[in-house]
């Protein structure tokens, strides 16, 4: 422009304070123009550059000028909608509206301020006035999909997607959007085939790789998912989540020393993503490295100390390596963020029974039956940690819960055998060990209880750590 011409030969020497009252005189300047031309050269400039504050006062100057010129009515709007200030923006744009009412094009950018107001109802309805005019309009018909979107309203979003590829077989726009809501709705092989669309005009969209990675991944096709964050990255190396997941592909494939090496580089990126670090974690335990594994579980709970999953993990880790106290620990934390979740009860009841801690196993075993009724393995461990807390009336119990679930399972007959040993209900025991030869004849011998009462018992008894083993 003109008007800045002479700011690029400013002296190297020059005074600064004389320097900035130069340009403070070419704002002046810029001030008084009262030519609609180079208003609107100013206006485009600023708007460009996203100094929008600037653009606006120069648009309010027009405005003075010109009141009846629709288009700087339009740019105020539009500008105040940059600005994030919607309500002035609807305002100003039903003013432009009054004095145009047939230019479309302001009526669909009013529509997108509604939306960006997250009036997105509103948007919807302000989209179908314009539709309903010229039902072939692109604008609206991709603005309003976007609306539909953003209510989770995917299948209605689609139609409007279609729409605009019917009018515009190129519209790489619409091929993105159409992967994004059939992933939604579950339509996988038809998410891939608009992203691939998208990509044959986009190649360079890093977006549509990443999420052509997901959506692979969601089928369980790993490497080509990998295939495509892989794509991601050439385009975009810094993309953390692009690693992030390109390790989870790794580790879906059981390459746990490449998965790390993806998230170790995705942390490089993001050091306080607590979900990679948990990730890392769980790659050392799957590799059996559980030292490493609780280090990484640490850092996570660093990051995050309300993520039972970490707590459960590292208690995991902790009681492969006989760290028995600290295991309970994280389990009990675990518990504490997340009570109603069987499989932690399972390890704290182990951790208990390891530490000699019975009653507490006991306990613990009630809490997960009392989660997971019908889990017939439930009961018969529930029924073994009260034999061997002496609580043989429960215990029974508990057996007879198991065969109820599973009627054709030995084991909960052999266990109940046992206890009608120990209380000298001999009959019954009896009767109870015949049940369970009968079940599995494999393991029936002969006898005679009478004579071999001693090797019948210590045959229930070593099974039982047989079968826990």
């Amino acid at each position: 422009m003109k008007d800045n011409d002479d700011l690029e030969f400013f002296d190297e020497n020059e005074d600064k304070n004389n320097g900035r009252r130069k340009k403070k005189l070419n704002d002046d300047d810029l001030e008084k123009t009262h030519d609609s031309e180079s208003l609107e050269e100013i206006i485009n400039y600023y708007y460009e550059n996203n100094e929008f504050e600037k653009a606006l006062k120069y648009v309010n100057i027009l405005i003075e000028l010109y009141p009846y010129n629709t288009e700087s009515w339009h740019r105020k709007a539009l500008l105040l909608d940059c600005l994030g200030r919607y309500d002035e923006a609807l305002i100003y744009f039903d003013k432009a509206i009054l004095l145009n009412p047939n230019d479309l094009e302001i009526i669909v950018n009013k529509a997108i301020t509604f939306d960006n107001s997250e009036q997105h109802q509103k948007a919807i309805e302000t989209f179908d006035i314009v539709l309903d005019i010229d039902p072939n309009n692109i604008d609206a018909l991709f603005n309003k999909g976007l609306s539909l979107e953003r209510i989770e309203n995917f299948s209605e979003a689609v139609l409007c997607f279609e729409s605009v590829i019917r009018l515009d077989e190129f519209h790489k726009d619409a091929y993105y959007e159409l992967g994004y809501c059939y992933d939604f709705l579950d339509m996988l092989n038809e998410s891939i085939s608009a992203y691939r669309k998208h990509i044959d005009l986009s190649p360079y969209n890093f977006n549509a790789w990443y999420n052509l990675g997901i959506v692979h991944n969601r089928m369980g096709r790993f490497l080509k998912a990998i295939e495509s964050y892989e794509m991601c990255l050439a385009i975009k190396p810094d993309f953390s989540s692009a690693w992030y997941n390109c390790g989870n592909a790794f580790a879906s494939l059981c390459r746990f020393h490449k998965a790390i090496e993806y998230y170790q580089k995705s942390v490089e990126l993001r050091s306080d993503d607590s979900f990679t670090y948990h990730n890392i974690g769980n790659a050392y335990e799957e590799l059996e490295k559980y030292e490493e594994a609780v280090y990484y579980y640490t850092k996570a709970i660093e990051l995050d100390d309300v993520n039972y999953e970490s707590y459960f993990s590292r208690g995991n880790s902790y009681y492969t390596l006989k760290r028995y106290t600290e295991a309970l620990k994280d389990f009990n934390m675990a518990i504490s963020l997340c009570r109603d979740f069987a499989e932690i009860w399972y390890s704290k009841a182990d951790t208990e029974i390891a530490l000699g801690m019975i009653p507490e196993a006991a306990s613990s075993f009630s809490t997960i039956v009392s989660l997971e009724p019908d889990n017939a393995e439930a009961w018969y461990d529930y029924g073994c940690v009260l034999i061997d807390n002496e609580d043989y009336l429960t215990a029974g119990k508990a057996f007879n819960s198991a065969i109820k679930l599973k009627p054709n399972w030995a084991e909960p007959y052999f266990e109940k055998a046992k206890i009608n040993f120990i209380k000298g209900e001999l009959e019954k025991g009896v009767s109870n060990l015949e049940m369970a030869f009968s079940i599995n004849p494999s393991e029936r011998f002969e006898y005679n209880f009478k004579e071999d009462w001693q090797i019948v018992l210590d045959f229930l008894v070593n099974r039982n750590k047989i079968v826990k083993s």
